[in-house]
C-alpha cells in the first residue's frame, strides 16, 4: 500500500473518535509519527511493511516525506481535510486501531521525543532512510504485544462478521446491516476502554450489555438502531429501580463511564 492510504486511514480514524470520545485535531507532524508507529508494528507483528516508502530520519523524527509534503500547507494546526475511510482489509485496520490507541493519545511533540530515544532513529544518520530490518527488531522487543487479541479486537472481528450477514439471517426475517452502519460501530467500539458483550438484532439493531439483570446487579443495556442512529438505554441498578430513554450515539460513552 501507500503510506498516504495509511495517513487517510489515521486521519479520518481520528475524527470519528472526535466525535465519539476525545482527541485534538491531527497535524502533519502527529501524523508522521503514527505511520513510523504503524509500519513498526505491522513489520514486528505481521512480518510485513505496512507501506512501500522509504521513512526518513529528520531532525524531529521519522518523516515520510511524499506525506509530509502533502500536509505541509496546514504548518502546526490540523489537519481538516477528512478523507473517507479507504477500504483495508480487517487485520491491517485492527492493527491500525491498535497502534492509534496505543500511541495517539501522546501530543506529537512526546511521540518525536520518544521516537528520539529509540533506535531506529538514533542509529540512523540525519536525513538518511531507516532500515525496515532495524525498525523491526526494536518493535519485536519493545512493542510486541500491541496487536495482541483483546476484548475490543474480538468485537470489531465479530462486527465484521456481522457486516456479512444477508437478508433472513436468523431465519426469522432478519434486516441485513449497512456497512456505513457497521462502520460507525467499529469506530465506537474502538473507543471504548470498558468493552461490552456484543450482538446483532433481527430489527436492525446492534446491542450492547454490560452487567447482569439478575437480582442485586447493575446492568446497562444499548440498543442502536441503524435507521435514525438512535440508541435505546435501559439502566437497572442493584436496587432494582430502572431507567429508560433515548440518547445518541455520541453520548455512550459517556454513558457507559457514569455506569
Amino acid at each position: 500500500m501507500k503510506a498516504i492510504t495509511i495517513a487517510d486511514w489515521l486521519i479520518a480514524h481520528n475524527d470519528a473518535v472526535m466525535k465519539y470520545n476525545s482527541a485534538d485535531e491531527l497535524t502533519n507532524l502527529k501524523i508522521q509519527k503514527l505511520l513510523y508507529y504503524a509500519q513498526g508494528c505491522s513489520l514486528a507483528s505481521l512480518g510485513k511493511a505496512l507501506f512501500e516508502e522509504d521513512i526518513v530520519a529528520w531532525k524531529h523524527g521519522p518523516v515520510v516525506e511524499n506525506v509530509y509534503h502533502k500536509y505541509h500547507h496546514y504548518g502546526r494546526s490540523g489537519i481538516t481535510d477528512i478523507p473517507e475511510y479507504p477500504a483495508l482489509d480487517p487485520e491491517i485496520e485492527l492493527l491500525l486501531i491498535n497502534t492509534y490507541n496505543t500511541f495517539a493519545k501522546y501530543s506529537a511533540w512526546e511521540l518525536a521525543n520518544l521516537t528520539h530515544k529509540e533506535d531506529p532513529w538514533k542509529y540512523t544518520m540525519p536525513n538518511e532512510t531507516m532500515s525496515l530490518t532495524v525498525i523491526k527488531n526494536y518493535f519485536m522487543i519493545h512493542y510486541s504485544d500491541i496487536n495482541q487479541n483483546n476484548d475490543m479486537t474480538d468485537n470489531v472481528r465479530y462486527l465484521y462478521e456481522i457486516a456479512q450477514y444477508k437478508e433472513n439471517w436468523d431465519d426469522e426475517d432478519g434486516l441485513p446491516f449497512d456497512s456505513q452502519f457497521i462502520r460507525e460501530v467499529i469506530d465506537l467500539i474502538s473507543t471504548m476502554s470498558s468493552q461490552p458483550d456484543i450482538g446483532p438484532t433481527g430489527r436492525g439493531s446492534i446491542d450492547f450489555e454490560y452487567g447482569s439483570l439478575r437480582q442485586g446487579q447493575k446492568y446497562l443495556g444499548l440498543e442502536i438502531f441503524e435507521k435514525d442512529r438512535s440508541v435505546h438505554l435501559f439502566f437497572k441498578d442493584k436496587a432494582g429501580r430502572t431507567t429508560e430513554e433515548i440518547i445518541e450515539m455520541e453520548d455512550v460513552n459517556g454513558r457507559i463511564q457514569q455506569f
